[in-house]
C-alpha cells in the first residue's frame, strides 16, 4: 500500500511539472507573438516616416530672382523683397502653408548696451505665393505647390502680423532662410550696397 501511494506521488510531481511546462511554452508563444507584432509596426512605422521624410527632403525651393520690391529708408514699413522660385525635385505636391521664410541680421547698432547687437528678422510663411501670372500676394490664389511650376511672392519685412524687425538698410546685409517643414532649410546670405533700391539684385 505504501509502495502504491509512492508510485501516486510521482505520478502527480509528473503531471504538475507537464503542466508547468504547457504553461510556460504557451506563454512563450504568447510573448513571441507580442514581440513580432511590436517589432513589425515598428518598421511599419519606420518605413512611413522615411516615405514622407524622403518627399519632403526632396522638396526645397529653387529661387531663380531675389532682390528688393521697395526700401524704406525711415524704418520698415514698406520694406519688401520679392522672391521668384520653384520646386523642381518635390516629388508631391507641398502646402503653401508648410514653406517658411526668415529674413534676419545684426541690428546695426555698437556698442555695450543691451540694445545693441542684437539679431532683427522678420517672418512668415509661402501663403502669398502666387503662380507668376498672379499678383505673388494673394493668400486665396493658391493652397499648394507643384513640381516644375515657376512661382513669385512678396515678403513683407513687417511680416508676422506687423511685428517684423528687420529693417532693409543701405550698405547692410542680412540672410534669408527658407524652410520645410520637416524638412531641409536653405540660406542665402545678401547684401545691400549704397546704391540699393527697387529692382536691386541680391543674388550676386
Amino acid at each position: 500500500m505504501e509502495g502504491e501511494l509512492q508510485h501516486d506521488r510521482y505520478a502527480e510531481f509528473a503531471l504538475s511539472a507537464m503542466v508547468s511546462m504547457i504553461m510556460i511554452i504557451l506563454f512563450s508563444a504568447i510573448i513571441a507573438g507580442m514581440a513580432l507584432m511590436m517589432i513589425e509596426q515598428a518598421f511599419m512605422e519606420s518605413r512611413s516616416q522615411s516615405i514622407n521624410q524622403s518627399e519632403t527632403l526632396d522638396a526645397i525651393p529653387y529661387v531663380l530672382t531675389f532682390e528688393v520690391d521697395s526700401l524704406d529708408t525711415v524704418d520698415n514699413t514698406n520694406d519688401r523683397l520679392y522672391l521668384v522660385f520653384k520646386f523642381p525635385f518635390a516629388s508631391e505636391s507641398i502646402e503653401d502653408s508648410s514653406v517658411k521664410w526668415v529674413v534676419m541680421g545684426d541690428d546695426g547698432k555698437t556698442g555695450g548696451a543691451p540694445t545693441n547687437n542684437k539679431l532683427d528678422y522678420s517672418s512668415g510663411d509661402f501663403e502669398l505665393a502666387t503662380t507668376l501670372t498672379g499678383s505673388g500676394s494673394d493668400q486665396n490664389a493658391i493652397d499648394e505647390f507643384e513640381q516644375g511650376t515657376y512661382y513669385h511672392i512678396f515678403l513683407d519685412m513687417t511680416s508676422p502680423n506687423g511685428n517684423g524687425q528687420y529693417d532693409l538698410k543701405l550698405d547692410y546685409g542680412g540672410t534669408l532662410v527658407l524652410a520645410i517643414e520637416d524638412g531641409r532649410t536653405a540660406e542665402i546670405d545678401f547684401y545691400l550696397g549704397n546704391d540699393a533700391g527697387p529692382g536691386y539684385d541680391l543674388m550676386g
